[in-house]
């Protein structure tokens, strides 16, 4: 573990707003939902598929804030002429570019941890080892779609607009991917949006791992566009807006 990752990844997680927003948080509405929602089904197995539905969906949640979270203080980095300090130091600039990535990835899993661990002993899901296991990995290989567009949102605003931007993205994915409630809920008209929303597609790798094995080949695919493109958007901004660039 490099010196500067090390530093890195204590500064992002002794946040107290970051540990609870990203961990804490889903883990209640994950109890409150399913306490809610799962006590107005009628049967055994109808409440555990609600309960296990509503997990997924907060793991998600709370992955996709960590990342986006542990990724767009690029740009407060940049403000505060953290990164420009850096230049003069022998760290490469494609160092600290690689090691800010790695922090969003390594941090989304806290939350995929605790919420699965609440949605087994406290909302008594039943899963067997091996689709725990698989749940967690393909969940936290999916969010390196959303550190990639942390990363794009970093790098591209600035440190205002940036803290602005997080609060709408994560409402926007939450609310209309299908996290908060089923996209079934959403007026017509808005189920086309949810379907083009990568969080949409994010927690159905997890539902997919849940009910068939194997996470389906559509949702794969469109996380995999998703990563790909925020990824190749992410190093053209880069170039045009190095990462020492004065803010404004």
């Amino acid at each position: 573990m490099s010196p500067l990752f090390a530093f890195q990844l204590r500064r992002v997680a002794r946040n107290k707003q970051f540990v609870f927003f990203t961990v804490l948080l889903p883990a209640l509405f994950t109890v409150f939902l399913t306490k809610i929602i799962g006590g107005q089904m009628p049967g055994a197995a109808q409440r555990q598929d609600v309960a296990a539905s509503i997990m997924v969906s907060m793991m998600a949640y709370g992955a996709i804030g960590a990342a986006l979270g542990a990724t767009i203080r690029i740009s407060f980095d940049r403000a505060s002429g953290w990164l420009r300090q850096l230049r003069v130091t022998p760290v490469p600039q494609t160092q600290v570019f690689t090691v800010d990535v790695a922090v969003g990835v390594l941090l989304t899993l806290p939350s995929l941890l605790v919420v699965a661990l609440v949605g087994r002993f406290v909302s008594g899901v039943v899963l067997g080892p091996g689709t725990w296991i698989a749940l967690v990995v393909v969940l936290w290989a999916g969010s390196a779609a959303f550190v990639a567009l942390g990363v794009l949102v970093g790098l591209s605003l600035d440190e205002k607009a940036a803290g602005g931007a997080i609060g709408i993205l994560g409402v926007v994915l939450a609310a209309l991917g299908g996290l908060w409630w089923p996209v079934e809920m959403l007026p017509e008209a808005m189920r086309g949006l949810a379907y083009a929303l990568p969080s949409y597609w994010y927690a159905e790798l997890g539902r997919g791992v849940v009910t068939a094995g194997p996470p389906p080949t559509v949702a794969v695919l469109a996380i995999a566009a998703y990563c790909l493109g925020f990824g190749a958007l992410s190093v053209l901004v880069a170039r045009r807006r190095p990462l020492h660039a004065v803010s404004g």
